[in-house]
């Protein structure tokens, strides 16, 4: 078994390590295993498949401190980036706020996060999966001019262990699917989008995703331009997602916290957002897709409730073992895998829940005199994080709502609002969660939302 085989690595890694006098060691043995079928003008033009696996060592003396990655197992290289990682830790300075690497606690593996079938899922399989898409976009008007997106499928799979005792690995399967849809009449375009992630290759339904960004795409067509200002809006789960997931990534990182850059600082148990907006951070809950038992260092995934009745306190904050040791506390469990080619110390919430409400997405557009309706954003980027500030475009399907209905297709709009006003007022929550990346989260309709310019297209 893969992590049978990892954790040996990983403990062969701290057992040499340790050999060089050190007084700490952390090895975390990794491999990714991922396919891609990427497609566009309505045609298969890539299958690209990647097997990658390495090595995560961090080394302690006297407090000095060093982190190496190497991407490979074998064991000869492995031991050659031990002996880099302690160079490296004797020529840098000590750090005053390193307490300890993270002592071994029990922890529990997560019963179908892996799914062997989307682990192994054929270049076959899901390129007739992207022909029932292409097929089904173009079937739906004679307008739809191409088709793009892509299909992926595979796993990952990590074990940590330290010298302190920690002994604890994590596998998952992972599946998700864009399918973008472009139409055309006359000089003008439509576009529309749809995702579906899942752990499970089989819950991506590309007939549906087809569909859905086909019908947007059409009615696009000849959109109009909208004035400057503040509207109501209703996000779809994809909207609600890239929002909570820019929040989680500015505002609930002890790194942000304890570096005077997080809201949370500075609103400690107040009630900056609407009090039926409940959000917590569990990787233990098979509703998010990276669900893992452990963080990046071994320590056992626990709830951290990030927003109560709509209110952010010290409990919200995410920790790894370094940022908890700085303030005496314990680690909530954060410090990321080693599962991407990003990686950071950063502590981050990557499993947000958003507690769901009771209205579907038809209510919420039926109960918008007039608003914007919104599939999806684009190039969001923080703009004041203390202020927790974003901005960014709306994309793939942006829609007038006039007296309750979707009327007019409308000009792509900049948003630029700080999320303590946008989220301040959210008049309704969508009763069906939707697994987006590291969200799980509803639709939502916000009072409103700040527009400062309007898009080319």
């Amino acid at each position: 078994m893969i992590t049978e085989r990892l954790l040996e690595i990983a403990t062969k890694t701290v057992q040499y390590a340790m050999k060089q006098n050190l007084d700490q060691v952390q090895a975390s043995a990794f491999l990714i295993d991922r396919a891609l079928t990427r497609f566009a003008n309505s045609q298969i033009h890539q299958n690209i498949a990647t097997k990658k696996g390495g090595v995560l060592i961090k080394v302690v003396l006297n407090k000095q401190a060093s982190n190496t990655r190497i991407n490979t197992l074998e064991r000869v290289q492995i031991e050659k980036a031990v002996m880099q990682a302690v160079k490296n830790a004797k020529a840098s300075p000590p750090n005053k706020d390193f307490r300890s690497l993270p002592e071994s606690k029990p922890w529990t593996p997560i019963e179908g996060a892996f799914d062997e079938e989307t682990a192994n899922c054929t270049p076959k399989y899901r390129a007739e999966k992207v022909k029932e898409a292409i097929d089904t976009a173009h079937s739906k008007s004679s307008i739809v001019k191409a088709v793009a997106g892509y299909f992926s499928s595979g796993s990952m799979a990590y074990a940590v262990t330290n010298s302190l005792g920690v002994s604890a690995w994590a596998r998952m399967s992972l599946a998700e699917m864009k399918t973008t849809v472009i139409s055309e009449s006359g000089t003008s375009e439509g576009f529309g989008t749809a995702e579906k992630y899942s752990r499970r290759v089989r819950d991506i339904q590309p007939v549906i995703l087809a569909e859905d960004a086909a019908e947007k795409s059409v009615k696009s067509i000849n959109p109009i331009k909208l004035s400057l200002g503040e509207y109501p809006v209703v996000l779809s789960p994809l909207a609600s997602a890239t929002l909570l997931m820019y929040l989680g990534y500015i505002g609930f990182s002890a790194t942000s916290y304890q570096d005077g850059r997080s809201f949370v600082k500075y609103c400690l148990n107040q009630q900056v957002f609407d009090g039926k907006l409940n959000v917590k951070d569990d990787g233990t809950d098979s509703m998010t897709l990276y669900a893992t038992p452990i963080d990046g260092e071994g320590v056992p995934k626990r709830v951290t409730q990030l927003i109560k009745n709509g209110a952010v306190s010290e409990q919200s904050i995410c920790h790894n073992s370094f940022t908890a040791g700085k303030e005496g506390k314990k680690s909530t469990g954060h410090a990321l895998p080693p599962i991407s080619d990003y990686y950071s110390e950063r502590p981050m919430p990557f499993n947000l829940i958003v507690n769901p409400g009771d209205a579907t997405l038809e209510e919420e557009v039926a109960e918008t005199k007039r608003g914007i309706f919104v599939t999806t954003f684009h190039y969001v980027n923080p703009v004041e994080p203390a202020k927790a500030i974003l901005t960014g475009l709306t994309r793939d399907g942006t829609f007038l709502i006039e007296n309750g209905e979707i009327s007019k297709p409308i000009v792509n709009m900049r948003f630029t609002d700080s999320m303590l006003s946008a989220l301040k007022n959210i008049s309704m929550i969508g009763k069906e969660l939707e697994m987006v990346e590291v969200t799980t989260v509803p639709s939502m309709k916000l009072e409103k939302l700040k527009f400062v310019g309007v898009s080319a297209y």
